[in-house]
Formats: structure tokens, sequence, C-alpha cells
């Protein structure tokens, strides 16, 4: 069977095309087992041991997928190519984002079929989940974070590490699944099951639970980093929410100046964390930052000719502030700034819901 020519790395040999049909068919079946097991598992709130979460149906249905994936690249799509497009075929996936993951991907299979040890897929994030139970959000660990066998197996590469570290260590299992299932369609778009006369894919989008904030349901719609990314540059664009701020404290993380404080809407107030260089751009566009200094003073913060912040004549950064009110730890605010530089939707409630995070 002839593949589609728009594909970038259409399967032309029948035979390896008819075996990739069924394989990618496998995955498809393969991500919705995965999906379904992270909504259904024994994961239980105790009274004394907290939260006791449950990954291990998770990482025995992830294995098929592995294996799945790897057959597509390899024996599907790469060896269907003559050798000049087989170069340019690893030169493509080692510089694409989805193809990075399918290259990186191959560490957990390989260690799966070939290591003495088990993959884990650590869950930092628990929600509810089918009837009274609970939806856990697994994540691949980081590439140091893997046992030594794993990190040690001779079958490793640089190429295949290097890729695990850039698009695999540390992101969301489905993320990772979805990413690798969408590179293979691209190459070859006649690989997998689409609905009867439709371009729809079969299996596709997943079951829709009840969502937290965003849960990535078709391989076309953008990662978990992707949709942060996109979230956060929206929200830096718009100018927060209230009639000002009052910045209170402030504090300097990985060589830059970061403040926290109060928004201001009518009477409330609530928290905030900002980098220096986001409070410049909201005063630029005409947002009012004001500044109380340690003896109680209020004062207008403004941005000079050379781009710097400065309050009461002096540069921002050497003004002596007040520590947060409820609040006199330092590693308060600094809490808060981790919170939102990880999570864009949570960065996004504390610059414009007024109910997001309590007063400090």
């Amino acid at each position: 069977m002839a593949s589609h020519p728009l594909g970038l790395f259409p399967a032309h040999d029948a035979d390896r095309h008819g075996k990739g049909k069924q394989k990618m068919h496998g995955l498809a079946l393969y991500i919705t087992h995965v999906w379904e097991a992270a909504a259904t598992t024994d994961t239980s709130l105790c009274r004394v041991h907290g939260m006791e979460v449950d990954t291990e149906r998770i990482a025995l249905e992830v294995a098929p997928a592995l294996a799945a994936i790897r057959t597509l690249d390899r024996d599907v799509i790469c060896l269907s190519q003559t050798a000049a497009e087989q170069t340019r075929y690893l030169d493509f996936q080692k510089d694409d984002p989805q193809g990075r993951a399918v290259r990186g991907l191959l560490i957990l299979r390989n260690a799966d079929t070939h290591v003495p040890a088990t993959i884990e897929v650590p869950a930092d994030r628990v929600v509810g989940g089918v009837g009274l139970g609970y939806r856990v959000m697994p994540r691949w660990l980081s590439f140091d974070d893997l046992p030594d066998a794993i990190r040690n197996n001779p079958k490793n590469n640089p190429g295949a590490v290097q890729a695990y570290k850039d698009a695999v260590g540390g992101q969301l299992v489905m993320d990772t699944l979805l990413d690798a299932f969408a590179f293979i369609d691209r190459c070859d778009p006649t690989l997998a099951r689409r609905v009867r006369g439709t371009d729809d894919l079969e299996y596709f989008p997943l079951h829709d639970y009840t969502t937290h904030d965003y849960d990535r349901l078709h391989p076309d719609q953008p990662s978990r980093p992707q949709l942060d990314a996109e979230i956060r540059r929206l929200t830096q664009e718009t100018p927060p929410y209230g009639t000002g701020r009052e910045i209170l404290h402030s504090f300097n993380r990985d060589g830059q100046e970061v403040y926290c404080g109060n928004t201001i809407r009518h009477d409330i107030r609530t928290a905030f964390v900002e980098p220096g260089m986001q409070v410049t751009r909201d005063i630029r566009a005409g947002f009012p930052y004001s500044v109380i200094t340690s003896d109680g003073t209020q004062h207008d913060v403004t941005v000079d000719e050379e781009g710097h912040l400065t309050a009461a004549g002096s540069p921002l950064a050497s003004v002596p502030l007040q520590t947060p009110r409820n609040h006199c730890r330092p590693e308060v605010c600094e809490g808060w700034w981790e919170l939102t530089t990880s999570d864009a939707f949570l960065y996004r409630q504390q610059r414009h819901l007024h109910e997001a995070i309590r007063d400090l």
C-alpha cells in the first residue's frame, strides 16, 4: 500500500508500512490505557501518612507503548528510507522537539527490555478521578534521578541521553507519548487509524475527565510546556487587574531582583510576586506600582530613561522595604515565587483574578 505523499518520511516499503499500521494502532490503544490507568489508581489519603500515590499500573501500561514507539521509529520509518534519507531523518529527529521525545524515550524502552531495574513514573500532582478515587499526573524522572543501572546502560548512546534530558526527563508521561504519536503521524499520516470518511484520528481525543486546569487529550494539542509558555507570554503582555500594586519586600533569585507585595482592588489586597523586568514592563504600560519603605512611607515607583526602577530618588533595589505584614519570613515570598514560576496557570491567576492568593 502506498503511503500518503504529504508525509515527511513515508514508509514506502509495503511490508514495513503494514507493520507500521498495526503498531500505530497499538500505540493509540496503549496511550488510552495509560490515560485510563492514571485516572483509576489505588491512590489514597491516609490519616497517618498523608497521600499515598500509586502509579504501578501506569508503569505496566506504558511499557508496550515504549516498544511500539521504538518499532515505528526504527523499523518502520527509518529503515524504509534510502541511506541518504535515513541520515536526513535522524538529523530531522534530533532537531525536532517531538522527534527528541521519540529519541529520548529509547532510554526507557532499552531499560525496560535489557536492564534489571524498574521504570518508575512518580506523580507530583493528584486531582479528583473516577468516582471517589484520585487521578495522578505522572512524570518521568530526570536523567540524574534514574537508577544507576538505567543511566549506565551500555546500550545508551549520547544522542538518546541528551534527547532524554531535553524532551523526556521531568515531563508529563502523557505529553511525551502524545508527542511521539504526533511525530510518527507527521512522518507518515497513513499509518494511524482515522474515523471512516474523515481525517479525525481514532481513539482521540482521550476521555475528558474533570479538568484541573489543562489536560492534553489529542496529539495535535499543545504540550503542557508549550501551553505554559503561551499563557505566561499573554499574561505578561496584559497589565494586572486592580488599581495598582504596593511593593513590600524583595529578594534576589538567580541574579534578578524579585518583588512581592499586594495588588489593590477597591479595599481588597491580594498577594503578588513579580520579577523586576515585569514590574518595569507593567509601569511602562501605565500600571502604577508604589513601594512601602521600612518606616511605613509610600513612594511611587518609576522607570528612568535607562530602564531602571526607582523610588524616593534612589534605585528601587537599594530602597529599604518592609517585610510582608503577616509573614515576616522571606521564604514565604520565595515559596510563592517558586510556585508562580513553575505554574503558568497560578501566575495568570495572580495577575488577573483577585481571589487567587490570599493577602500577605
